[in-house]
């Protein structure tokens, strides 16, 4: 590329690659004349020679610096900017990155009477993942035992166990045992640049023109809200053939609270339009006049799968297989927003679509036959229709695995 080809161009920011870099550096030095004899000194410029290695390290440092510079150049651009940089654009939207939280438990101390334990003294799990500071000091009383809490060092979304944080990391004369007895409160780790950037866009959408648009980011953007689709009748009279009313709307929301819900709704709604649904939640305006605001959760209908396996190497295949083929159905119907996987509200259960998980589980087996049906009773090799208000459930105890001879 030319020289005017990198920095910043008409394209944005273009940094210059290190392989350009370096063959840039290296043509220069050859380029070097003794003005007294006309000799060129520096032939030799080979990566194995000692110049060429000096000519590598150099490469590198500026290359870093390019990179530097191309990192700066987009920490405006909400599609690619990181850290930092995000936190700070993204309160141009009126919205802050979540710090996230530390987990913190109660546990019971043992030791020699009147040892004290000063704050911050650290105890663990026995595979070390989690490290927590004792909240304030305590003194051993005459009994050898005392409650105390403790505040994870790490913002991470864990729940211990009881009995399972044991160790002690801070070593204290007279300070023998400790052992956790309970969660107090779970933390959560800080929201990514990936979930941050996703909660920027959706954010921008709140204003959106199309009204269907602006409820439906409203939705989507409410805490815990997992999945949201908001349906339409604007054609059929009194109502289509789903149920909804002419001119109104259906939303079908998975997560969150209610009254959250319905207030984001709401405060988009146009008028006349109360929403359509088996969820209503009465509202009040600034006139105190009530508004009852409806909504759908989907309706969970059990799906019923039936295995019948034969094992091809029994070398190759554990002894858990069932667990493992029930763990890799239910995994594979998880479904998020973008409904790219799994089976969210509204798909149908498409019978040969299990086959996937179920041979990605385990090895050493083949499929012999299966079938899916709502009921244990009625299960076939067809697949399974589900209304626009209803969701496909997986779990474990619906799943038979059968070991074939």
């Amino acid at each position: 590329m030319a020289a005017d080809e990198y920095g910043m161009t008409a394209q944005g920011f273009v940094p210059k690659r290190l392989v350009d870099i370096n063959a840039d550096i290296v043509n220069r030095i050859a380029g070097i004349t003794d003005p007294k004899t006309g000799t060129q000194p520096f032939m030799d410029v080979a990566d194995d020679s000692i110049l060429g290695q000096i000519v590598g390290i150099v490469s590198n440092a500026i290359s870093e610096c390019w990179e530097a510079a191309y990192e700066a150049s987009v920490q405006f651009n909400p599609l690619y900017n990181t850290g930092a940089g995000q936190s700070g654009t993204v309160q141009l939207n009126g919205i802050t990155r979540q710090p996230g939280g530390n987990t913190i438990i109660r546990c019971t101390l043992t030791g020699k009477e009147g040892t004290t334990i000063p704050e911050g003294a650290l105890i663990g799990d026995m595979e070390g993942t989690y490290s927590y500071a004792l909240n304030a000091s305590v003194v051993i009383p005459s009994d050898g035992e005392v409650s105390a809490a403790f505040t994870c060092t790490t913002k991470a979304e864990n729940n211990p166990e009881p009995g399972t944080v044991n160790t002690i990391q801070t070593a204290v004369t007279g300070w023998y045992g400790v052992v956790n007895t309970e969660t107090l409160s779970v933390g959560q780790p800080e929201e990514s640049d990936a979930a941050l950037r996703k909660r920027q866009q959706q954010s921008t959408s709140l204003t959106s023109y199309r009204q269907i648009e602006a409820i439906y980011a409203a939705i989507l953007a409410v805490q815990d809200v997992t999945f949201c689709r908001v349906y339409q009748n604007a054609e059929t009279s009194p109502e289509d053939s789903r149920g909804i009313p002419y001119k109104e709307i259906a939303p079908i929301v998975v997560g969150g609270d209610d009254n959250a819900i319905a207030e984001a709704m709401f405060l988009r709604m146009p008028v006349t339009v109360q929403g359509y649904g088996s969820t209503i939640v009465t509202l009040t305006d600034q006139q105190g006049i009530s508004y009852p605001v409806a909504f759908s959760r989907p309706t969970e209908v059990p799906i019923h799968v039936a295995v019948d396996i034969s094992v091809t190497d029994s070398s190759l295949f554990p002894s858990n297989y069932a667990s493992l083929i029930q763990q890799a159905i239910v995994e594979y119907a998880y479904y998020d927003n973008a409904a790219k996987s799994g089976f969210p509200p509204g798909s149908d259960v498409i019978r040969t679509r299990l086959f996937t998980p179920i041979n990605a589980a385990a090895p050493g087996f083949r499929i012999n036959n299966m079938t899916i049906g709502k009921s244990a009773e009625a299960q076939a090799k067809d697949d399974i229709q589900i209304a626009w208000n209803e969701v496909a459930q997986f779990v474990a105890e619906n799943i038979t695995v059968t070991l074939q001879d």
